[in-house]
């Protein structure tokens, strides 16, 4: 079977969308499918080619994806392809039930409405088994798609977090892993840290290293790396190539509301939340409301109350061993990390040969 997915990364939307369709991709060539992305620029081109997966750049605006159907159209009839895997925010109407002529439909879904003519649903969220999606559909005149792969079951994680966990908890935190998104638009890393660093200057966070995840379109690497050299309780950590053995390394996270959030809880690493944009706030509520890690809020809208709400929670994780305990708990309820393997095997009815400690799926 041959699997196109549409999906874009960049600076202005970060590579959340880029990194969980790699995921998906992955699994698809475990079931034996062939896959081939197919993205508007070419800025993850390098990324695509690193994981080993052919590529079609359509040179053409993310944000107007009709304008793009006659190239993409070509891509479907030469590559033959009998899936669509989408993942963009930017589609519409007419764009789904186009592709939806040529071939059978999948979409990521975070938002909920509006809903779109596909025959496969995934929203793989905390809350994606929540929303009304029968009265939405109803609402908008359109099927409800055949199939609805909904919660964090199908969290689309990376292979190395399957069957993963964290080392066993230590009375104390030594290490603290900081993550704010590919992008992080708001700065939210170098607030951060200056506020640890004005604590730590008090006699808070005595003994304790933060580990900082600069993503690739982050504009603050070099100060953040001047934060680094001239202050050693930071660790700046670029080009992560393993993400699960540097969160195995870390009692706890602070991290933006997005896939990071369900790889801490595959790895059961306590976390406090924020978010920076619309489609991050349903996540970082549900986390609130149905666990203990704190969902501090929209650093954009509310800069310095957020700031001052993420250092009050990172003390208390410090501090508070019980505390960290019962997250963790919470946590490895919500996910085991094969999500991508079930996705693959519902698109193309194949094993994956994802495993875990547990056996196969």
């Amino acid at each position: 079977m041959n699997v196109i997915i549409r999906a874009d990364g960049n600076r202005e939307i970060a590579m959340g969308h880029m990194m969980r369709c790699l995921s998906v991709a992955e699994a698809l060539r475990d079931a034996g499918a062939q896959v081939r992305f197919v993205t508007a620029g070419d800025e993850t081109r390098d990324l695509i080619a690193s994981r080993g997966f052919s590529h079609s750049i359509l040179y053409t605006s993310f944000r107007d994806m009709e304008d793009e159907l006659p190239a993409l159209r070509r891509i479907v009839d030469d590559w033959q392809a009998g899936r669509i895997l989408v993942d963009s925010y930017f589609v519409t109407q007419r764009y789904m039930r186009e592709l939806g002529a040529w071939a059978e439909t999948a979409y990521v879904d975070d938002l909920g409405e509006p809903v779109w003519p596909v025959d496969m649903l995934i929203n793989y969220n905390i809350y994606g088994a929540e929303l009304p999606y029968a009265a939405w559909y109803r609402k908008a005149g359109i099927p409800l798609p055949k199939r609805m792969l909904l919660g964090c079951g199908y969290a689309p994680l990376r292979r190395e977090f399957v069957g993963q966990a964290a080392c066993a908890p230590r009375d104390f935190v030594r290490d603290v892993l900081i993550t704010t998104g590919g992008g992080d638009a708001a700065n939210a890393a170098e607030a951060l840290c200056g506020g640890i660093l004005q604590e730590a200057r008090q006699g808070m966070h005595a003994g304790i290293r933060y580990h900082v995840v600069c993503g690739p379109f982050s504009q603050q690497k070099e100060r953040l790396r001047a934060l680094a050299r001239a202050h050693p309780m930071f660790c700046i950590h670029e080009n992560v190539t393993n993400m699960s053995e540097l969160m195995r390394s870390c009692d706890i996270a602070v991290s933006a509301a997005g896939s990071t959030m369900y790889e801490l809880c595959s790895m059961r690493i306590p976390a406090v939340c924020f978010y920076f944009a619309e489609n991050q706030k349903k996540m970082a509520a549900c986390f609130g409301r149905t666990t203990e890690i704190q969902n501090a809020g929209n650093i954009t809208e509310a800069r310095e109350r957020v700031l001052d709400r993420l250092l009050d929670r990172l003390r208390e994780l410090e501090q508070d061993g019980a505390l960290r305990e019962r997250i963790r708990k919470q946590m490895g309820a919500l996910t085991d990390g094969r999500g991508a393997g079930r996705i693959a095997e519902a698109l193309t009815g194949q094993r994956t040969g994802y495993e875990d400690k547990r056996g196969k799926l």
